[in-house]
């Protein structure tokens, strides 16, 4: 993900967004460690059998070249 983010950096491109499922603390942590910031949430949007999940919405701004605070 580390270098994904990267060449995007390099390739000009200016926000980067993803998806994940609320329950999948593993990768939003991952996501905050590389500056990406929560920036919306549907509630238990995904279903996996009887079981409801957040689905949420991650942007890292490219443009300034700067990272956000883990957390924020």
């Amino acid at each position: 993900t580390a270098a994904l983010v990267a060449d995007a950096r390099e390739a000009g491109v200016e926000v980067l967004t993803l998806d994940a499922r609320g329950d999948n603390t593993g990768a939003l942590r991952l996501y905050r460690s590389l500056g990406f910031t929560e920036y919306g949430r549907l509630p238990a949007f995904v279903a996996v059998g009887e079981r409801r999940y957040d689905k949420v919405f991650c942007m890292v701004d490219l443009r300034t070249g700067k990272r956000p605070a883990p957390g924020t």
